[in-house]
């Protein structure tokens, strides 16, 4: 996943976080299982042409439709089988009520998902800026090796709260990227989209304005957290008193998620605070089992 570093805000979506509640402590001896990306890592990476990084901004628009369906692929996609809780918590939270009842007569009418717009799920998917700052394009490829690659574009609107109110096809190409135009990539499988798609969901999840949305934060740890680890990280929580996927009790006001310069690990680095608060920093490695590339282990390495 890669995404230039130039944030373009919705003004007023968000107030800066406070930063003296971040707690950044270790949650003990890690499993021994390595991933596609899985050794520790003293520092966090930094990004360059060799790295692939991607970066998100709490209330920025583009982050919330990637957060949304870079999940929502991975629900729909999971090598174990489609995860209808995961997909349907994830629709519950980031679509408006009436568009989701309007979605779910269209797709009872034509028989597709009617957010991917497809019976499949895509091997890479973009988001980029829209033309007003309440719109995002997304662009899905889908096919990819002997099957011929095929692209659907749409135009996802949000409302000023953040809700989705529609989703219509579009044939117009979205604005290139450039060092004004904001624009996030994923690639299905891919362990630095993986980790990102579930931070990025997390983030939203416990930072909601509206109130931390319990259900998608539970169904986004029952996805992406191995069971053995998930119960390990719930004692953690229970005599730290902190979120253990944050390593804090409050949500950052932007995070990247990257490879290391050894090209194993996946490193999460948040930023807390902004505004006239000090920003603190934290950098966590997180660990993901080789095969179906479940969460194995979370540590935090630094606290700035």
């Amino acid at each position: 996943m890669s995404s230039n570093t130039h944030a373009r805000r919705r003004p007023g979506r968000r107030a800066a976080m406070a930063a003296g509640l971040v707690l950044a402590v270790g949650l003990g001896a890690s499993t021994q299982a390595t991933a596609q990306a899985a050794a520790p890592a003293k520092t966090s990476a930094k990004a360059s042409t060799a790295l692939r990084s991607v970066s998100g901004f709490n209330g920025e628009v583009v982050t919330q439709v990637a957060d949304f369906y870079g999940a929502y692929i991975d629900a729909k996609g999971d090598p174990k089988g489609p995860d209808a809780a995961l997909a349907g918590a994830l629709r519950a939270h980031y679509l408006a009520p009436a568009f989701a009842a309007r979605l779910k007569t269209w797709e009872k009418k034509n028989k597709v998902d009617g957010v991917l717009r497809a019976q499949n799920v895509p091997v890479d998917w973009t988001v980029s800026e829209g033309a007003t700052g309440l719109e995002a394009v997304v662009t899905l490829a889908f096919g990819g090796g002997e099957s011929p690659t095929t692209t659907t574009r749409f135009v996802v609107e949000q409302e000023a709260t953040g809700d989705i109110i529609d989703i219509r096809t579009t044939n117009s190409t979205p604005v290139k990227a450039s060092a004004s135009v904001r624009s996030v990539s994923g690639r299905t499988g891919d362990p630095v989209t993986r980790v990102a798609d579930f931070y990025g969901a997390y983030v939203d999840a416990k930072g909601d304005p509206k109130g931390p949305d319990a259900a998608l934060a539970g169904a986004l740890r029952a996805h992406y957290l191995a069971p053995a680890f998930a119960k390990r990280l719930k004692a953690w929580e229970k005599k730290n008193k902190v979120d253990g996927v944050l390593r804090a009790q409050n949500v950052p006001v932007d995070w990247t998620v990257s490879e290391s310069r050894n090209g194993r690990d996946i490193v999460v680095t948040h930023n807390f605070g902004g505004g006239e608060a000090p920003t603190v920093r934290t950098d966590l490695v997180v660990e993901l089992e080789p095969v179906f590339g479940d969460v194995t282990d979370i540590r935090a390495t630094s606290a700035r």
